[in-house]
Parts: structure tokens; sequence; C-alpha cells
């Protein structure tokens, strides 16, 4: 499997599985795909009904019309808020969400691995070695708390858009999180995104959508799900109608295997001197004779947003 599978880089812990739906819901295919999904060394199932409900706590209003408040809400901005809003709040930190996609008929299955990379610790001991430890402040002020990732499989169903199935949490070592790779570089590396990554072209883009749940971090730049609706919008997996996002989804790749993921959603949140949040969203695996790969990037400081966009040519 490759370096990027986070349940391989993870400490053994007893696991269960957990669902909201009988195992007769699910295609056998799906329904096995699931259980592996959730159940991979390093995770710790969930119990669905509880999750569900403290998540949709993090919804402030319901869209017209919308069954319950959480009903329009795609599985990456669900997947984001659920670390927001079960995790503790950190400064500094890195986001890496992994999509994978199986059908079962006509209904999409999404497997959603997001991984949350804490850098206070590491910030703080760079200001000691700069400063000294008598001028710099305590630990609580730079973030504590454990790398984490979490899994959730969702599907359309009863009104929403992305009804969870299963959830599972793992917690990830510093050695195994130096040795994962996130957008191109270390998930613990400072460096930005490479600019020679992808050969990026700025777009005159504008996203003016309602948004459920909180839509702005305590210094005034989008949250983390905000800006995975917008780049998923930008990407053209879900598309904006009278100021609301209609989520569609990517393309099921005829490469893909199994849950594996292929659409990629990087976030550094506040990594340099500024309060800055950047964000890459990639496709791979498309369905396409000439491109191999799309990207959007979205780079927030507060009162400026730039978006940004490059594909990768196949190679012949």
């Amino acid at each position: 499997m490759p370096k990027s599978a986070i349940p391989l880089l993870l400490a053994p812990v007893l696991l269960a599985t957990a669902s909201l739906l009988s195992p007769a819901a699910h295609a056998a295919g799906v329904d096995d795909a699931v259980a592996t999904f959730i159940g991979e060394d390093g995770f710790e199932a969930q119990d669905v009904a509880t999750v569900d409900e403290r998540l949709l706590a993090a919804f402030t209003a319901s869209p017209a019309g919308a069954a319950r408040p959480d009903g329009e809400a795609s599985p990456l901005e669900k997947a984001l808020l659920l670390v927001e809003t079960l995790e503790p709040a950190l400064p500094r930190t890195r986001t890496m969400l992994r999509y994978g996609q199986m059908l079962d008929g006509d209904t999409p299955y999404a497997f959603v691995t997001v991984e949350r990379y804490n850098f206070g610790p590491a910030i703080r001991q760079m200001v000691i070695e700069d400063y000294g430890e008598e001028n710099t402040d305590e630990p609580e002020a730079f973030g504590v708390g454990p790398h984490v990732a979490w899994r959730i499989v969702t599907m359309p169903l009863m009104g929403q858009q992305a009804a969870l199935v299963s959830v599972a949490r793992g917690e990830i070592t510093d050695k195994d999180a130096e040795a994962t790779e996130c957008g191109g570089r270390g998930c613990l590396a400072f460096e930005p995104f490479p600019d020679d990554l992808h050969q990026w072209q700025e777009t005159e883009t504008t996203i003016d959508i309602a948004s459920p749940y909180a839509k702005k971090t305590q210094g005034d730049v989008a949250a983390p799900a905000r800006i995975a609706a917008e780049l998923a919008i930008a990407a053209g997996i879900a598309g904006s109608h009278d100021g609301r996002m209609s989520w569609h989804g990517p393309e099921q790749p005829e490469a893909a295997r199994h849950a594996e993921p292929f659409l990629f959603l990087s976030i550094d949140r506040d990594l340099g001197q500024e309060t800055a949040m950047d964000a890459m969203l990639g496709q791979t695996l498309l369905n396409d004779d000439a491109v191999e790969e799309l990207w959007q990037r979205r780079v927030e400081f507060p009162g400026m947003v730039a978006f940004m966009q490059a594909a990768t040519p196949r190679s012949r």
C-alpha cells in the first residue's frame, strides 16, 4: 500500500464495527469495503448515533426545505466538521483529507479519511530555540493535542447528501506522521505547497453561498468545511444555485480500485507568521485521455482570497 495509507502507520487498538444501517443495506462488495475501511489497524470504531448527534450540533441553520440542518452538506464538509467538533480546537494545523468512492448501483458511498496534524509543539520548540524558554508562552498557547485521524463512510439517505454509515478514530505518532505524505510534502514539513508540484494559474473565481454552519474561524478566515465547499464548486464536483451549494460528487474513476482514495484535499492553517489558510484540492485517476489530474488551490488572508488551478497532462 502507499505510504499515505495511514492505517498501516497507526498503533493497533481494539476495534468494533458501528453502523446506522444493517448489513443487508449494502451490496456485498460495499459492505466488505466498509468493514475493512473502519476495521483497519489503528482505528477504533465510534458509535454512529452519538457522533451524528454531536455533529448535528455544529449546524446553525436549516436550508429552506431541508429535512435536517446538515441535509445539503457534502461528505467533505461533514468529515472536516466532525474533526473540528469532536476534537479540541488547535490554532496551527495541517489537515489532509483523502476521499474514495464505491457505487452500489447508482448509490455512491463516500470513504473519507481526515488526518489533522498539530504543529503547535514544533512551533513552540522553534520559539524556544530562538528566544529561550523563559520568553516563550505556555504550551497551551500553541496548541496541545495529538495528531488524529478520523474515517467516515457516508451515503445519500433520507434527505441527506452524506448520511453517516460508519465512523472510526485513530491517533498518529510523530514518527508515523513524519513518514506520511500530505499534498506533495511530508505531513510535518513546514514547507508550503511546492511551487514546482503544479503550474498554477490564477482564476477569476468568486463563490457566494450560504453555509449552515459557522463559515469563519476566530482568525476571520474561512473554516475548513467552508474551504472544502468552495473548492468543490471550483472543481466542478458541486454546483452553486440560488446561493446554496449542490453536491453531486466526483465522477467514478474507471481506474479506481475499491475504496482507495482518488480525491485529495490539504489545508494549512496559520503555519507562517500571518493568519492564513492555504488549501489544495486535487482529482486524480480522471476518465480523460489527455488530463491525468486536475487541481484547485485557494489561498486566504484576512480580507483577501485567491483561487488558482492546474492540470497534469496524461503521460503517453
